[in-house]
C-alpha cells in the first residue's frame, strides 16, 4: 500500500470548480510550526521568570511545555503508522 493510500488527500469543495487539497506535507509543516512556536513561548517564559509575576510566569512555562508535547506526540505517531502483524488494509491498523 502506497503512502498516498495510507494518508489520502483531504479535498474541500469551494463552489463548483474550485477545491482545497490538503496533502501530508501541510500536516508535517503544522507539526514543525507548533514546535517552533512552543520553543519561542518557552524562551519567553524563562526570560520573564526574573520579573515580579513569578508564579504566573511559572504557569505560563508549564503551559508552554505542554504545548511542546502535543506536536512531539503527533510526530511520534507518524513514525509508527501500523502495528506489526496487523492487516495493512484495516483502519484499526493505523489507529493509535
Amino acid at each position: 500500500m502506497s503512502e498516498q493510500e495510507k494518508d489520502p488527500d483531504l479535498k474541500i469543495k469551494l463552489g463548483q470548480n474550485n477545491e482545497i487539497k490538503i496533502k501530508n506535507k501541510y500536516e508535517t509543516f503544522s507539526i514543525a510550526n507548533d514546535i517552533a512556536i512552543s520553543v519561542v513561548f518557552i524562551l519567553g517564559s524563562v526570560l520573564t521568570l526574573a520579573g515580579m509575576s513569578m508564579v504566573a510566569t511559572v504557569f505560563y512555562l508549564l503551559g508552554s511545555l505542554g504545548m511542546a508535547a502535543r506536536p512531539a506526540i503527533r510526530l511520534k505517531r507518524r513514525t509508527h503508522l501500523q502495528r506489526i502483524g496487523a492487516d495493512a488494509n484495516t483502519a484499526e491498523s493505523y489507529d493509535y
